[in-house]
């Protein structure tokens, strides 16, 4: 990908060296196996970085076409697939979500009890489609441990973007599950998208996987974005790593490294087709493919003359759909802190107050993360796209996102 001056488009050269520093460091204290970089403004690429190893094992250093697990980053592609069909006339975003899912019109609430033995009582009112697109549905997933209703998930084989089995059987599991709280009175992060990447097949008559190929992959050029990693293209896929910090030892067995390998980019679970199609987590990419489809969303839509979305549908996307910010309708057990000043639209988190989140950012800024520590966020106010790439598992152990915000908007001079 061809780089531009900087300076052109108000960024200092020289202050953009502190995105270098950050992540080198983290490589070179063997945090991070190795990471992309990749800053534009204006609609114009300015540091596009490669750093480490892709695969430790193989001795494969990064590249720019690089393959990466992107995991919750999924989650905007499956919007704004919905977000398509919504344009096309096929629902509201009040549509109650039983119109295309009969099962979920006699979800009740959880209200007491355990696993075994609860009780439930109705909801407020039903499920719509702008709570599976804002997180405000009563979902949850398998990995929060905040309530019994989580637990009910695991008992069933519920395991996020792994979940064995379809969609279909996922949503026949979700419909025999109470919902943690009633449809738009709080805020958990959840398997919604799971069921929005359900709809886009009900509603289309098409497999996830194909219609994100016809309609988002192909007419962005994101030639590498699938929902695995064909044989052809394993060369180019990154390992998985977990630090040994996190993983449990016997004081006789330690680990030879610090980074532990988890899943393999040959024989790994993205490195065939599955039957659950992921519309939370399930999609790989590149640093160049992710780049041209956020290049469309700031561009309102267009990309390169092709207007996949309306702008106002992408203003509607990008603005807060929550009564206030996610910390004050959050569920217990949520990390407020890191989401104080911070609101969400239909498929992103949107910056309401930097002060009150306590970073650098615009109010209207747009962004989102993945498990395995890829993030990116897009700031119409400045004309920015900045994303992070590396395969690190889990996304809470170091604080990079945050660090790379700094980094970036530091280097901003005019």
């Amino acid at each position: 990908m061809e780089k531009n001056n900087p300076e052109a488009v108000g960024i200092s050269s020289s202050r953009l060296n502190q995105v270098n520093r950050l992540v080198e460091s983290y490589i070179n204290s063997s945090k991070i196996p190795g990471a992309i970089t990749l800053i534009a403004r204006r609609n114009k690429v300015v540091h596009f970085e490669c750093y480490g190893k892709m695969d430790i094992e193989a001795n494969k250093p990064m590249q720019e076409d690089t393959i990466f697990r992107i995991y919750s980053m999924t989650k905007p592609v499956t919007t704004v697939a919905m977000m398509m069909l919504y344009e096309q006339g096929y629902f509201q975003l009040d549509t109650p979500v039983s119109a295309f899912i009969p099962q979920f019109k006699d979800l009740e609430v959880f209200k007491s009890g355990t696993v075994e033995n609860y009780s439930t009582v109705k909801p407020q009112r039903e499920m719509i489609i702008a709570d599976l697109l804002s997180h405000t549905s009563g979902l949850s997933y398998n990995f929060m441990n905040t309530s019994p209703v989580d637990a009910m998930y695991r008992a069933v084989g519920i395991q996020g973007s792994s979940t064995p089995g379809t969609l279909q059987q996922l949503i026949d599991k979700l419909s025999r599950i109470p919902l943690l709280f009633s449809p738009g009175s709080q805020w958990c992060y959840s398997l919604s998208t799971e069921v929005v990447g359900y709809l886009v097949q009900i509603i289309s008559g098409m497999r996830l996987d194909e219609f994100v190929k016809k309609y988002i992959a192909l007419p962005l050029e994101m030639t590498d974005t699938n929902f695995y990693v064909p044989q052809e293209k394993h060369d180019r896929f990154a390992a998985l790593y977990t630090h040994a910090d996190l993983v449990p030892t016997s004081n006789d067995v330690q680990p030879k490294q610090p980074l532990i390998l988890i899943d393999s980019p040959q024989t790994g679970r993205y490195s065939a087709p599955r039957t659950f199609l992921s519309g939370g987590g399930g999609l790989v990419s590149t640093a160049s493919d992710y780049y041209n489809f956020l290049t469309m969303l700031l561009n309102k839509g267009n990309f390169k003359g092709n207007q996949l979305l309306s702008p106002k549908t992408v203003d509607l996307m990008t603005t807060n759909h929550l009564p206030g910010d996610i910390a004050s309708l959050c569920v217990p057990g949520t990390d407020k802190a890191s989401l104080a000043g911070m609101g969400f639209g239909l498929g992103f988190a949107i910056m309401l107050d930097p002060t009150k989140a306590h970073m650098l950012g615009s109010p209207g800024e747009y962004n989102w993360w993945g498990l395995a520590n890829t993030s990116f966020f897009v700031d119409p106010k400045e004309e920015l796209i900045a994303m992070f790439l590396t395969q690190l598992h889990p996304s809470t152990v170091y604080n990079i996102r945050k660090e790379f915000r700094v980094a970036v908007y530091q280097a901003i001079v005019k």
